[in-house]
């Protein structure tokens, strides 16, 4: 099999045995720090993006971000052996929604103020709003409005009303408004100290960030660590966190993840490997896990002239042994995925099918197509993020099943944050493919993936899909005032995309994490993220 490494990556027992050295030398401080029981040592799968929320990439990051900034309202993560998360008051104590869905008027929480002392208040919140929304404000954020367009796509306006009063309008209605608020990952709509903005810039309060959270912000060292620590004067009692410091280590190799695990350098591990976790719990981790609302996709480039053939983007569904990669490679850790809704989001249906495995049928549809010896294409991919394991091995399988059918693909591996820049620009000529896992517990990810609307540097449309009935159909599902009629419309969406066979799903994760014994209180709520307020370390 044929590989390129970017940034010269060296091989994987080079890798690994680089990664225990440097575990050797820059884990000292960590393991101290593990040891302490009011400190808390997480080590996830790839170094973190922006610590601006406005402007941040990928789970991996909202994991930290959810922790430190806050919207008008959240998500309630306390609770386990739930579909889905209740919404809950947060920086808005209530708020009420006009009989024709457009008009939202929040009545904001009172005595709140920022970690640096900036009060919470109506003014605060248009700060924010003008900042993700407003060319015309002092500290309009271009980069945010860009990504955020499926938080505020359907906005008109907003207004303050009084000191703890704020109203926002929509355009048309968003059945998924109040939801949306409690997203992230792809930009965030939390509220950050308008002040620290001020002080520090739009380029530079991403290492300064302030917010309203049950963590504060203490430093970041790239490539190591970051740090946060206890808000002692957070609004809500409940939500205080239990330990005083938490440090969140990035960390590609799985490998790693778990020696620094058995080593007691750390005390939870996001995402071991498949391989692994009977192993850890063996040896006396505890291992959670459980269902989680993603899926995986290959983006397919329609720039690339074979792909503009739906014949060709048809031989690669069929090609894909979906079922032996959830059962052989994710060790059963995986359910193989058919349609682009994902598990535990609006409108799946366990039941659909787009095209089975048929490498036969792949193949003569590729000779149909005029490529009867198939081609050669390049498929950059990326090290990993939240969520993701052994990533590398994912892009081998599939690279191994399209050679079957005639199409060589080289693997070129970038880190998490490189690739996900790369993603925003869009597919570079001569790459066929790139994957993410995406997939929310709302359908925000489809107005970011797969509209005209998202096309790059706008979105995540990074193969360059364009078919005006998509963006029709979004809006409609959002605009939906059933339940009935969202589906409807989502369902559609699905049948589109698989009759053009724009995007090939292939699996849905399951979420693994491995701790300590003496680690208690996590809870494995149904997202990518999760509140580490209620986490304890005994001594």
């Amino acid at each position: 099999m044929e590989r390129i490494f970017t940034r010269k990556w060296m091989n994987v027992l080079e890798v690994l045995a680089l990664a225990v050295a440097m575990a050797t030398i820059t884990f000292s401080a960590a393991t101290t720090a593990a040891a302490a029981p009011k400190t808390l040592v997480f080590a996830c799968e790839a170094e973190p993006s922006q610590l601006d929320p406005h402007i941040s990439n990928t789970w991996n990051t909202f994991r930290i971000l959810t922790h430190m900034f806050e919207s008008f309202v959240a998500e309630d993560l306390t609770k386990d052996k739930v579909d889905r998360a209740p919404i809950v008051p947060a920086l808005a104590t209530s708020w009420t929604v006009s009989k024709d869905g457009k008009t939202y008027t929040f009545t904001l929480r009172k005595g709140v103020k920022f970690h640096d002392g900036t009060p919470w208040n109506a003014q605060a919140a248009k700060f924010n709003l003008d900042r993700m929304t407003n060319p015309n404000f002092q500290y309009f954020s271009k980069i945010s409005a860009g990504k955020m367009g499926w938080m505020w796509g359907d906005l008109d306006r907003y207004e303050v009303v009084d000191e703890y009063t704020f109203r926002i309008i929509l355009k048309q209605p968003n059945s998924e408004f109040l939801s949306r608020l409690t997203e992230g990952g792809t930009g965030a709509p939390v509220m950050v100290s308008p002040e620290s903005v001020k002080k520090w810039g739009n380029d530079d309060v991403t290492n300064h960030p302030v917010g309203t959270g049950p963590f504060k912000f203490v430093e970041r060292v790239y490539g190591e660590k970051i740090v946060l620590e206890k808000n002692p004067n957070y609004w809500d009692p409940k939500r205080i966190p239990k330990i005083d410091r938490w440090i969140i280590r990035g960390m590609n190799e799985v490998a790693t993840r778990e020696l620094v695990l058995q080593n007691g350098e750390v005390d939870i591990i996001a995402t071991p490997s498949p391989d692994s976790v009977e192993f850890l719990a063996s040896k006396g981790f505890r291992i959670v896990k459980g269902p989680v609302p993603t899926i995986y996709v290959l983006w397919l480039n329609f720039n690339e002239p074979y792909f503009k053939d739906v014949r060709v983007r048809q031989a690669v569904a069929m090609a894909i042994d979906r079922v032996g990669m959830a059962k052989y490679l994710k060790r059963g850790l995986a359910e193989p995925a058919y349609g682009i809704l994902n598990f535990a989001g609006p409108g799946y249906d366990p039941k659909f099918r787009d095209y089975p495995y048929d490498p036969l049928k792949a193949k003569k549809l590729l000779a149909d197509a005029g490529f009867p010896n198939g081609f050669e294409t390049r498929m950059d991919w990326t090290l990993g993020g939240g969520g993701d394991v052994n990533t590398q091995l994912d892009a081998e399988w599939i690279q191994r099943d399209l050679a079957k059918i005639g199409i060589k693909v080289k693997i070129e591996l970038f880190d998490n944050n490189t690739y996900w820049d790369m993603m925003g620009k869009g597919m570079r000529d001569g790459t066929g493919f790139m994957s993410v896992s995406w997939g929310e517990t709302t359908f925000f990810w489809l107005d970011i993936v797969i509209s005209k609307a998202a096309l790059p540097p706008n979105g995540y449309n990074s193969g360059y899909y364009d078919n005006p009935k998509i963006d029709d159909l979004l809006s409609k599902a959002r605009s939906a005032l059933t339940e009935r009629d969202q589906v409807k419309y989502l369902r559609e969406i699905q049948d589109i995309i698989a009759k053009d066979a724009a995007f090939i799903p292939y699996f849905t994760s399951v979420q693994v994490y491995a701790m300590n014994p003496k680690v208690k209180g996590f809870i494995l709520g149904p997202q990518h993220w999760h509140d580490f307020t209620q986490v304890t370390k005994e001594e």
